[in-house]
């Protein structure tokens, strides 16, 4: 087989660079390769277990694809022959490329804690397979310890109780969170607080400054022993402490990449090979804000990596800005989201700085329906450019567009004074007044420390 570009991954890098490649030099034949039959939608695994209730409503539909002309294989790639530029399969069959485009995301992170093989053990994979078998040991689970209080892991839990009320049968669910809160790494401590708060409400025990340290039981899963001797009772476990670049087809091909950040790209997404470019979770990248080494591993980084990446296969266009890290959740009634640096990293990176905060109705007049009386935000402002480096946001739904506000505000190293004096769309049913609009106020009152 023959195709212009080939692209080893079927996810949101490898799906976005098809897409893009088909819109920008529609004549190329593009051939998207992945091994495993349907892709899901990766934000949505934690969803299958509680609001949607089933594996295959969390798909990515292959139709919307093919109809663009892109060709999808289901494959398993075991090597890529540089010289020959072709691309080996485990059947012995090959497929040549002009350019190739590396996706293959990254793989969970599994801890090397005693008993971590037993059964009912899980770490989440984008594997539809997978998640079908989590699902069948989550039904009758009366008692689930999930180990790790960042996103997966509080979505994870959130949902896996929301699994047990559907049913009629509680589950008794726990989290376990080494840091001092769930979210940490990503949201100012005190947004952490709410989410623990909201989780405490459905029931979930949080239990932070806590660390696994052994899967008890026989062949199956009975407990997790924490470090401190105290033991909790568990049919099945869920691990959700992160992800590692899926390196290991780089490496055996010959291209630099290591564990810790991935496949070694420049800004253009292009590897040590002229002919080969990588994006998404399996590529190395660097903060925007401090340009150092960024291990930020999220759908709409790689979205945006394998776009550029597509996009400068013949001509070199379009550069990265780095990774930003832009997140968000909903837990219960509470949503957070955040954009950038916490005042903890800014901290830990020398970065002298100013705080702009607001609380206001979401809603005006704040009695209209929807309401939330104590919508907060905080942004973080450099104190020697007054430029944007982080933000913070909790409330309602429109958390996630008002951070992603932030975020453009931070690539685009937007001061305070800007902020300020942007102008914004405000409805009385959707936004809070526009003379307390959660964004202008906050920039104006760190505009005013900074002056």
């Amino acid at each position: 087989m023959k195709s212009d570009v080939v692209i080893i991954g079927g996810s949101a890098a490898g799906l976005m660079a098809a897409v893009t490649l088909k819109k920008r030099s529609s004549e190329k034949t593009v051939t998207v390769i992945r091994d495993v039959v349907k892709t899901p939608v990766p934000c949505g695994i934690p969803y299958i277990y509680g609001i949607m209730g089933q594996v295959d409503k969390d798909l990515i539909p292959d139709q919307l694809f093919i109809d663009q002309g892109i060709k999808i294989l289901q494959k398993e790639v075991t090597d890529i022959d540089r010289a020959k530029k072709e691309v080996i399969f485990a059947d012995e069959g090959r497929v040549s490329y002009d350019k190739l485009i590396i996706g293959t995301g990254s793989k969970p992170f599994v801890p090397p804690l005693p008993g971590i093989d037993k059964a009912n053990v899980f770490t989440v994979h984008k594997d539809t397979n997978c998640l079908k078998k989590v699902y069948r040991a989550l039904e009758p689970a009366r008692n689930v310890v999930v180990i790790g209080g960042g996103f997966i892991g509080v979505e994870m839990a959130e949902q896996i109780a929301m699994m047990g009320q559907k049913a009629g049968a509680e589950k008794t669910v726990t989290v376990v969170e080494m840091l001092p809160r769930c979210l940490m790494l990503a949201c100012e401590e005190d947004f952490c607080l709410e989410i623990e708060g909201e989780l405490k409400k459905l029931g979930i025990t949080v239990k932070t400054n806590c660390q696994a340290g052994e899967i008890t039981g026989r062949d199956k899963v009975e407990g997790v022993k924490l470090a401190d001797g105290e033991v909790l009772a568990a049919d099945a476990v869920i691990i959700g402490i992160g992800a590692q670049a899926n390196i290991d087809l780089a490496v055996k091909c010959g291209l630099a990449a290591n564990s810790r950040g991935g496949i070694m790209v420049d800004k253009y997404m292009q590897t040590e090979d002229p002919d080969i470019f990588a994006a998404g979770d399996c590529a190395t990248k660097f903060s925007c804000i401090t340009g150092k080494p960024s291990g930020i591993r999220l759908a709409s980084v790689a979205c945006g990596e394998g776009m550029i990446a597509a996009s400068n296969l013949d001509e070199k266009k379009r550069e990265t800005l780095g990774a930003l890290g832009a997140f968000s959740t909903m837990v219960g009634q509470r949503a957070v989201a955040a954009a950038g640096l916490t005042t903890k990293a800014a901290t830990e990176e020398g970065i002298d700085f100013v705080i702009g905060e607001a609380t206001a109705p979401n809603r005006h007049p704040g009695h209209l329906p929807g309401a939330i009386p104590d919508m907060k935000i905080k942004l973080l402002f450099r104190k020697d450019n007054g430029q944007v480096i982080g933000g913070h946001v909790s409330g309602g739904e429109a958390a996630s567009d008002m951070v992603n506000i932030i975020a453009v505000a931070i690539q685009a190293h937007l001061t305070a004074e800007q902020l300020a004096v942007m102008q914004y769309a405000t409805h009385p049913l959707m936004t809070s007044s526009p003379l307390s609009y959660h964004v202008m106020l906050a920039a104006e009152n760190a505009s005013v420390k900074l002056s």
